[in-house]
């Protein structure tokens, strides 16, 4: 069926020494657009000087990516490293003005413009190092403290892109619950200027519902993928750290470690397992709503199917569907399992791992919850299916 999506726009703006994270945010924004593009009927669309800007004369050259993006952007994303870097006729940097722009338009309506800062905190070596540009990210952190800026920062682009995943998640749902109240106002409107409005639901046939079957099906093997990654990807890291803490504790022969170093290690286990936290609490949502829509559209389907005694046959189709979700469940829930199983043989170290080892345990639990419904409403809708087919013979 033909459907409307909202367009949420991203600016990315940053010196050149974040390349590998700009090119991630791409992947980033793809991966998370086959989610939400239906469950929340929104796309994010990323705009970058790289693609979106073209040669051209202004004032200065900054000017010239200012006057082409224009400020026509709903989330605005800044990245730092080791530089803020070059300065412009009116900034300490292009990224800079970019940057005071997008909270001048904050300033004017903060519900216009949504503003994410990241700093990569990764060691780089001396002959790298440029101290005029260091003391000048360490005056940016201050400055947006002052303005009452909450940074986030990260050790590579691992951890970045994992961290991204949260972030976005969960303002793609804001915008999306924003619009969502502008439809609800324009309808009020509207209702007072026409008498009577057509609920479109009543005029739905056996195809549109098994359209919205399709589509709430694949917004749920989405967020199953997604969190299955997720989980993947949290696995790498927690066996790095893993590794790097043996190699830690078994350095020297009389047992003598660094603690500073060791805490260090484990505060990065901490933060990794709390971002993962996010990425499922938000992907469960998704799975959760678009569980309840697919298998309330079935119903209605098979309903219309038995009303109509239809001859025409399509539940071959429809039950490799349902095998298909099923299968993407179970090995969801395989791999989720064991990582629980990881995560809760933890030691207790500190206060902070503690924490996020109750906060991954819960999330997960959630997860594995939602998709134990999801497997016992397949089986049922598969042996509803049976069932009918065996009356017809």
């Amino acid at each position: 069926m033909a459907r409307n999506e909202n367009i949420i726009s991203v600016f990315v703006a940053s010196p050149g020494d974040v390349a590998e994270e700009r090119s991630a945010l791409e992947a980033i924004v793809s991966e998370l657009n086959r989610t939400w593009s239906r469950s929340l009927n929104l796309r994010l669309e990323l705009v970058k000087w790289e693609t979106d800007v073209h040669p051209g004369f202004a004032a200065y050259p900054q000017d010239v990516i200012n006057q082409q993006i224009n400020d026509e952007y709903d989330v605005f994303i800044a990245l730092f490293w080791t530089k803020v870097g070059s300065p412009t006729d009116i900034a300490e940097s292009g990224t800079i003005e970019e940057f005071e722009r997008a909270y001048q338009k904050h300033q004017d309506n903060p519900n216009s413009v949504d503003i994410m800062v990241y700093f990569k905190d990764q060691a780089i070596s001396p002959s790298r190092m440029d101290h005029v540009q260091l003391q000048k990210i360490q005056l940016l952190k201050s400055q947006l403290g002052e303005k009452g800026g909450l940074y986030w920062t990260f050790e590579n682009t691992e951890g970045f892109e994992t961290l991204l995943r949260g972030h976005l998640s969960r303002v793609a749902q804001s915008w999306s619950q924003r619009l969502l109240v502008t439809k609800e106002v324009d309808a009020i409107n509207d209702s007072q200027v026409f008498e009577s409005v057509v609920d479109e639901a009543d005029d739905y046939g056996l195809f549109d519902y098994l359209d919205i079957h399709e589509d709430r099906m694949s917004d749920m093997t989405s967020a199953l993928e997604l969190m299955s990654d997720a989980t993947v990807k949290i696995g790498t890291q927690f066996d790095r750290r893993t590794a790097e803490i043996t190699r830690l504790t078994s350095a020297n022969v009389d047992g003598s470690y660094d603690q500073k170093e060791a805490r260090k290690i484990i505060k990065l286990t901490s933060d990794d397992l709390t971002r993962y936290s996010e990425i499922l609490d938000s992907q469960v949502s998704i799975a959760t709503s678009s569980r309840t829509e697919a298998f309330d559209a079935l119903s209605k389907a098979i309903s219309i199917s038995i009303e109509l005694s239809t001859e025409e046959d399509s539940s071959e189709e429809l039950k490799k569907s349902l095998r298909d979700m099923l299968k993407s469940a179970n090995d969801a829930k395989n791999g989720l399992s064991f990582f629980r199983d990881s995560v809760a043989k933890l030691p207790r170290l500190t206060a902070q791992i503690n924490k996020a080892k109750r906060v991954v345990i819960v999330s997960l639990d959630r997860v594995l919850n939602e998709i134990r419904k999801t497997i016992q409403s397949t089986n049922d809708v598969l042996e509803t299916i049976q069932n009918i087919e065996n009356e017809k013979i």
